[in-house]
């Protein structure tokens, strides 16, 4: 029996360690770097001659996003791991007569769309959520520039323009009680800083539909330190940041960074990690 049991718990670590490693995609983020939002069926599959890949075409029944509306679409798909000779754990395979939903983009230039890593997905036995059926019905609508952003993927990664420890080198010398602390830098879509407030305090109000910052606040819930009041004050005078664009549209978003601020008593030396 215990026998039995190390056989599972090892089967269930190896599964754990070689799942296929995503980062979760919002499906309006998604949606809106798409060139095609649809649902459809594969009404054809047709390996390539070495078999390495195949082509799959979709009957389309519904188009989400606006613009040209196709009633079938091809896509070229690598082929399963039996054809390839190679496994990993982001394999998986379309099969003909499935109905999908296939948020198509485009890759080195060529249409694409994946069942992994994405929100595309197979709809015959688990139909598309109550939430995500709301975000397809108002996608159109939605206005990259009105939401704030922390760590979403298709974004530039942006770093600080005002030098930040010449600011530190002029912080105040006392004897804090607390010497550690951990900020969010709002920043507009220009990268002008437009408040320092604390993490522990945040409150990210968010839409309805697109499940997407809008607005954010401190809560103000516990005492502000004299640690705290400083370093708010310190990093406050920190103006310009990068700015943010969106990588495929350029447009630029307003969005949160996170600083950690330190202060070393021995050295009466200020700090800061981003």
């Amino acid at each position: 029996m215990k026998k039995r049991i190390l056989t599972i718990l090892s089967i269930l670590i190896s599964a754990l360690t070689f799942a296929c490693d995503c980062d979760d995609i919002n499906p309006i983020l998604e949606f809106y770097s798409s060139e095609y939002v649809f649902e459809g069926k594969i009404i054809s599959k047709v390996y390539a001659n070495d078999s390495l890949t195949y082509k799959v075409s979709f009957e389309i029944s519904k188009h989400y996003k606006k613009g040209d509306s196709p009633k079938t679409l091809e896509f070229d798909v690598t082929a399963e791991e039996e054809y390839t000779g190679q496994w990993t754990s982001c394999d998986w395979r379309a099969i003909k007569n499935q109905t999908w939903l296939v948020y198509a983009y485009k890759y080195k230039g060529n249409l694409t769309f994946s069942g992994m890593c994405s929100n595309s997905k197979v709809i015959d036995y688990r139909p598309i959520s109550l939430r995500e059926q709301k975000m397809l019905d108002n996608g159109n609508s939605f206005k990259i520039q009105n939401y704030i952003f922390e760590y979403e993927s298709g974004f530039n990664y942006c770093i600080n323009v005002t030098d930040i420890n010449s600011i530190l080198e002029k912080g105040k010398i006392k004897e804090y009680k607390n010497q550690t602390t951990l900020l969010n830098v709002s920043i507009d879509s220009n990268g002008n800083l437009k408040s320092v407030s604390r993490q522990r305090e945040l409150i990210r109000k968010k839409d309805t539909i697109f499940n997407i910052t809008t607005k954010i606040e401190d809560a103000n819930r516990k005492p502000i330190t004299e640690f705290e009041k400083d370093a708010i004050e310190l990093i406050g005078n920190v103006k310009k940041w990068e700015i943010k664009k969106h990588e495929k549209t350029g447009i630029n978003v307003p969005y949160l960074r996170h600083i950690w601020v330190y202060y070393d008593l021995k050295t009466n030396k200020w700090s800061y990690e981003l």
